[in-house]
């Protein structure tokens, strides 16, 4: 395992964010920030904190709530963009990049730094939460998955918030719903085909059902994660993720490439879930392999992670690696390697760790 270091995050933050490109390991500036990265970053953080002292955690959050306060409308909503020069995206984050900004701050909330932290992270939790319900987030099923993750880390901190119960159980009920409509006996899935970001449907069934104790959703959550795994292990060992240059439709070839690094990502962050909850060695050993895919142990065997920036490739092409480190697969990989730790009692005492 290598030692989860911040240095590549650090290296694309600034005073005003997280840059969302990469040319290389160097910042791609002319492209800015976006909302979405910032949300996944407080996470990846938060959870370095959990575990590590290391003098730059409480700076990079503090950014990266300080961003999201500042991309806020009064209505919940977020500006999706916003330059290098510090001007707000007419755009507004919606549907997925909606959702991973609920995620990260319902992290933050449930494992703030400090009371200043926690209380920030609320206030721009809460008022995004009352946007569900007049959004479209249910349009989107990835969406409507981070969503629920976001509430059940919230709710973690605030188990008494019926608003937030109720809210959660709707999105989770719904993607019950879907998943009905469109599963059968040989596709276990929420759709007619299996495309990016996967692995958080069935995660954020495992997290409904560790707040509410409803059997159903952990149902649907094992039946759905076995099919995924089947279908990202089709040999029964090496994690091969779905590929974006067609996905896996239903009745037809599944794509091989590319590859992203936060299919892979999700697929370890899934199985841990399903191990801590059920103690099936199974998944212990799946979220193993799906790390490894990081390291080498992938189609190519090429390594995804590289070793002397700390950061993430951004995929995995037909052709090679795809060199650049952009802040979502660097982020995500560092959450994947705070996982697998966490899962398997690696993280030990906190200490200092100056990466």
């Amino acid at each position: 395992m290598p030692e989860p270091s911040l240095a590549h995050l650090q290296r694309l933050t600034d005073k005003t964010g997280i840059f969302e490109h990469a040319d290389g390991i160097h910042p791609d500036k002319k492209h800015g920030y976006c909302a979405e990265d910032v949300g996944r970053a407080l996470v990846a953080v938060l959870k370095y904190a959990r575990y590590y002292t290391h003098p730059a955690t409480h700076q990079l959050v503090d950014t990266y709530l300080k961003y999201l306060k500042h991309a806020q409308l009064e209505d919940g909503r977020f500006h999706h963009r916003t330059s290098t020069e510090g001007k707000l995206s007419k755009q507004i984050a919606s549907g997925d990049d909606f959702g991973r900004v609920l995620w990260g701050l319902g992290h933050a909330v449930a494992y703030s730094l400090n009371a200043q932290v926690e209380a920030l992270a609320r206030q721009l939790f809460e008022r995004a939460l009352l946007h569900i319900v007049t959004s479209d987030i249910q349009t989107y099923s990835k969406a409507t998955a981070y969503s629920v993750l976001g509430l059940h880390y919230y709710l973690k901190r605030h188990p008494k918030s019926s608003h937030a119960e109720r809210t959660l159980k709707g999105l989770a009920d719904y993607m019950l719903y879907v998943y009905g409509q469109k599963s059968s006996d040989d596709w276990c899935w929420f759709d007619d085909s299996v495309t990016y970001e996967n692995a958080k449907l069935p995660h954020c069934l495992l997290a409904a059902y560790e707040t509410t104790g409803q059997q159903k959703y952990l149902d649907t959550a094992r039946q759905s994660l076995d099919f995924l795994i089947n279908v990202n292990f089709p040999d029964g060992q090496m994690m091969q993720v779905v590929g974006n240059r067609g996905w896996y439709q239903k009745g037809k070839e599944c794509s091989r490439f590319d590859q992203q690094p936060i299919d892979a990502a999700g697929m370890v962050q899934v199985c841990a879930a399903a191990y801590r909850i059920l103690g099936l060695e199974k998944y212990k050993d799946k979220m193993i392999s799906a790390f490894q895919w990081f390291l080498g142990h992938n189609i190519l065997g090429l390594p995804v992670y590289d070793a002397s920036s700390g950061g993430s490739r951004d995929g995995l092409c037909a052709d090679g690696v795809n060199n650049n480190q952009g802040a979502e697969s660097s982020i995500m990989y560092l959450i994947a390697n705070l996982t697998v730790r966490e899962a398997c009692g690696l993280t030990g005492q906190t200490g200092v760790n100056q990466a």
